[in-house]
């Protein structure tokens, strides 16, 4: 399967955001009709509603979805992500002596459920398979009313015990980020890993869902696209558009001192500056409690609460996220720096 040429079963799905920075491609169909097929009405009425929030339509009176980092930990050192940094570099981006509970999360997942929210995440500078109680967290928020619940993860950690316990607690989507086809050019693009390893536990993992009868999680493969492993990415797809359910083939975009000089980023045109939905529709809550109004690493310096001194409702009809939301109007596109900063970095 090639992103040129047509998909060999005849019924491909493709979307690319609006700032032509990431892209989703699958053989099959389009994942959000396989979702609402397993999940329900309850996942399209999210959808829905995500929609309207994404083209800027509706401000819904809670966010939609909420992202947590409960540590600022990663088992891996990849030279295209903030945590490549040395430990004064990264202490500038987060506190590895603190972390977000998982009942301070279950607390705020209990609130979000009961205002509306329907979905939910594990992301930021983390490698969620790090928290050993991360099943248990995903079998409550599902038991809460929440309708997809996912994470991204580097696939090291993915061993047949967790992939059964997460697939028994009702996780909805699982994002694994592979990004090379050969195990030379993912030593230098995830460093600390092994390949055989993670392409492995990926294979063991699909096996393991089969068995067990399962559609979901959906399984996401993802593709830092840069200079380095660009020439990859149609081998790549080839490989393992038989295995999983869809891909994510990303456009990597250089943070202010997190990447060595020599790490090429890719050599595509960048997308021009324009209009952020994150703040009208998620929040990201980080292992201090501190809340990001997106899911970028660029909103590390952007923080609109804090979750031990507000409810996630207050953040998110504060003041603070009002002015923000004011900098994307049609009107005005006055963005701030740290948005100037993210949408220049590609």
């Amino acid at each position: 399967m090639t992103v040129g040429r047509k998909y060999p079963h005849g019924s491909g799905f493709q979307y690319t955001d609006s700032r032509r920075v990431s892209r989703l491609i699958s053989d099959r169909v389009n994942p959000h009709d396989m979702l609402t097929a397993e999940i329900g009405p309850a996942y399209a009425e999210y959808r829905r509603r995500w929609d309207l929030a994404r083209s800027f339509r509706v401000i819904p009176p809670f966010p939609l979805h909420v992202d947590y980092e409960m540590k600022f930990r990663c088992n891996l050192r990849c030279p295209m992500c903030l945590m490549s940094l040395d430990a004064e570099g990264r202490a500038a981006y987060g506190q590895s002596d603190r972390e977000l509970s998982a009942a301070k999360v279950l607390e705020l997942a209990a609130e979000g459920a009961a205002e509306g929210q329907r979905a939910m995440g594990f992301g930021g500078l983390w490698e969620p398979l790090l928290a050993p109680e991360l099943p248990d967290i995903v079998a409550e928020a599902r038991s809460l009313g929440l309708v997809d619940v996912m994470f991204n993860t580097n696939g090291l950690l993915l061993t047949e015990k967790v992939g059964r316990a997460l697939i028994e607690a009702g996780l909805t989507r699982l994002m694994i980020s592979l990004d090379a086809d050969t195990p030379e050019t993912y030593a230098r693009m995830r460093v600390g890993s092994d390949f055989e390893t993670v392409s492995a536990n990926i294979r063991n993992f699909m096996a393991l869902r089969r068995r067990m009868g399962r559609v979901l999680p959906l399984v996401r493969l993802s593709f830092c696209r840069t200079a380095i492993n660009e020439q990859e990415l149609e081998p790549f797809l080839d490989r393992w558009h038989e295995v999983v359910d869809f891909f994510s083939i990303q456009t990597y975009g250089r943070y202010a001192g997190a990447a060595p000089p020599d790490f090429p980023a890719s050599r595509l045109v960048p997308p021009p500056p324009g209009r952020c939905a994150q703040p009208h529709k998620r929040l990201l809550v980080r292992h201090t409690g501190e809340v990001m109004p997106c899911c970028d690493a660029s909103g590390v310096s952007l923080i609109v609460g804090d979750v031990h001194q507000n409810s996630l409702a207050e953040i998110w009809r504060g003041e603070k996220l009002a002015a923000l939301r004011e900098t994307f109007a049609p009107h005005s596109l006055k963005l701030c720096e740290t948005c100037l900063a993210c949408q220049s970095k590609f």
